[in-house]
């Protein structure tokens, strides 16, 4: 059995023993998972009313937002620049319009320390052992928010940070002032123990 459909199938009983109430037990150990023979549960996000009703992305989940709108932008804008030197101007509008269009699919909420957050590529929750809840949405709150920074912000602007060098775009769209403070009072990096 591949390890790939190894751990879809420990996921699977993992779902099966939680909803059973039975504890899960982890023969064998890897990333972030706990050492053999130690019990853990993967508790399943309780979403509040705003988080189930709101069309907007709710207020304590915007940094992770504007985190994961950054790295999809800068992934893109990356793989684009090795095929080009320089990006043309209708190059960075297709590439942010595209971004803000259709690539979000693969981000859903994760409890993480007992709050719901988050979670998909790009984001130190990705990493961190738990059930994620996917669609619903939150791929449509995201494209919502990368359409916002590119009314706001503007997609030459995004491509000037990017080219400022690493992480640039981050800060620019997520630790700057106003509508661009998303992250300024995050609390530290998750722990990455269970």
């Amino acid at each position: 059995m591949q390890v790939h459909s190894k751990f879809l199938l420990f996921i699977l009983i993992a779902c099966l023993n939680y909803m059973i109430g039975a504890e899960v037990f982890v023969g064998k150990e890897g990333p972030h998972t706990p050492p053999p023979g130690k019990k853990i549960s993967l508790p399943i996000p309780q979403l509040s009313d705003e988080e189930t009703e709101s069309n907007h992305m709710p207020h304590h989940l915007k940094c992770d937002a504007c985190l994961a709108v950054a790295y999809q932008i800068e992934k893109a804008f990356s793989k684009e620049k090795k095929k080009k030197t320089t990006l043309k101007e209708y190059d960075v509008l297709e590439i942010v319009e595209n971004i803000c269009t259709k690539g979000f699919e693969n981000y859903g909420l994760k409890l993480v320390e007992g709050v719901n957050r988050l979670s998909g590529p790009g984001l130190e929750t990705e990493r961190v052992m738990g059930m994620t809840q996917m669609g619903g949405r939150w791929p449509t709150r995201l494209q919502e928010m990368c359409h916002y920074y590119m009314g706001e912000a503007g997609e030459l602007e995004m491509y000037n940070a990017f080219l400022e060098g690493q992480n640039q775009l981050t800060n620019f769209l997520c630790y700057g002032t106003d509508i661009y403070s998303h992250c300024n009072h995050m609390k530290p990096p998750i722990q990455k123990e269970l």
